[in-house]
């Protein structure tokens, strides 16, 4: 477990054991989560209305160690109140990262091993794997990998009529993206669909050759604009009726463009994957 604090100070609380004993940590598993329901009069049970996903709290306890006083005032650097922080955490499978709020930070300093605890309010639950997945959009799909066995044929990459990016979302939930075009020709509608699920997203408008098109479905950061020179043109009025922030679902999701007119230009597709728990 790493700490990055406000002001980008990162210190590893865990393989830290001169200064740090890590005894544990409250938080790490899948957060709770609240439905909502509804009673009716003379029906068995409820009716459910809608349920979402908790705030997740992070409780980490250390025994400090070496110089006590010391080592316990540098957490309150590490960890000053109502700051933000990042709390990265690796596993044997996974390498993920949270942001939070320090709430609490508290220690027995009259114990013969003196132990401090650290709250931290996660506003957004699911933890971000540490390593975004960034794919092009091209008629060319590449399909071969490392490490690799020639037992049988392998394909090296696959040929399609239409511009795709296959990602599979290996993550606990559903999660938005960041997609960049480069726009080489005037166009006057640029549509995103994932074909795996139907939905796709529309725009509306007279784009030219040199504009760099942006679109964010990420959670809390809906925005889709376009940037011409050093102008930035909100792009939110332009936006097609029946159009929908595409998600990427867990498991394959078959990413595909198209345009008014049969060029392909340079489109980036970049995901973070989520998790419940570690």
């Amino acid at each position: 477990m790493k700490i990055d604090n406000h002001r980008g100070s990162v210190t590893e609380l865990t393989h830290n054991r001169g200064r740090y004993a890590v005894v544990g940590i409250d938080g790490l598993t899948r957060p709770p989560t609240n439905i909502n329901t509804a009673v009716a009069g003379g029906i068995d049970g409820a009716f459910f209305n809608s349920a979402r996903v908790e705030r997740r709290n992070l409780v980490i306890s250390i025994i400090l160690r070496g110089d006590i006083e010391a080592n316990r005032q540098a957490l309150y650097s590490i960890f000053p109140l109502k700051s933000v922080c990042t709390i990265y955490f690796e596993n044997k499978n996974r390498s993920v990262k949270i942001d939070g709020y320090v709430e609490t930070l508290e220690a027995d300093l009259f114990s013969m091993q003196e132990r401090a605890q650290v709250s931290i309010i996660c506003p957004r639950p699911y933890f971000e794997d540490a390593n975004a997945i960034i794919d092009e959009l091209s008629t060319t799909v590449k399909l071969f990998q490392f490490p690799f066995s020639i037992s049988e044929p392998v394909s090296f990459a696959e040929i399609y009529d239409e511009p795709h990016a296959f990602l599979t979302n290996v993550g606990d939930a559903e999660t938005g993206f960041e997609l960049t075009a480069d726009i080489q020709a005037d166009i006057n509608t640029l549509t995103i669909t994932n074909l795996t699920t139907g939905a796709y997203f529309t725009v509306n408008y007279a784009m030219q050759e040199g504009d760099t098109f942006t679109l964010s479905t990420v959670q809390g950061r809906l925005n889709v604009h376009l940037t011409r020179g050093d102008e930035t043109i909100q792009l939110l009025n332009y936006i097609d009726e029946g159009s929908s922030w595409i998600k990427l679902v867990s498991g394959l999701n078959d990413m595909t463009y198209s345009t008014d007119i049969e060029d392909e230009f340079p489109v980036r597709i970049s995901a973070v994957w989520l998790y419940g728990g570690v």
